[in-house]
């Protein structure tokens, strides 16, 4: 037959106590260091994903408008692209005459 263990860890021993202190110790660091820049980290991905994105969209948006325009006005592609510039010179212009110096 075997004895019983001299020392049961009942977790009111000095090891259990220390490593719970530890343990606390680390994870509130974990949450002060890792955690701020984890956020950022998700930010800076994002925002990189929604601006490509983005980016994509307004090509596609613009190639779509002068395809319209182009089946709408008489003539050749050069008067949908005459329009289209025209518009986006006044709202540039417009946009411009907003801005905060």
């Amino acid at each position: 037959m075997t004895s019983p263990p001299k020392e049961k860890s009942t977790g009111d021993g000095l090891a259990s106590q220390a490593t719970s202190v530890v343990v606390n110790v680390v994870k509130s660091v974990r949450g002060k260091t890792t955690g701020p820049l984890l956020l950022v980290a998700r930010v800076v991905v994002y925002s990189v994903a929604i601006l490509i994105a983005a980016a994509a969209a307004l090509v596609l948006l613009v190639i779509a408008a002068v395809k319209i325009v182009n089946q709408l006005l008489p003539g050749d592609v050069w008067a949908a692209y005459l329009l289209l510039g025209a518009v986006f010179a006044l709202m540039g212009t417009f946009l411009w005459s907003k801005r905060v110096a």
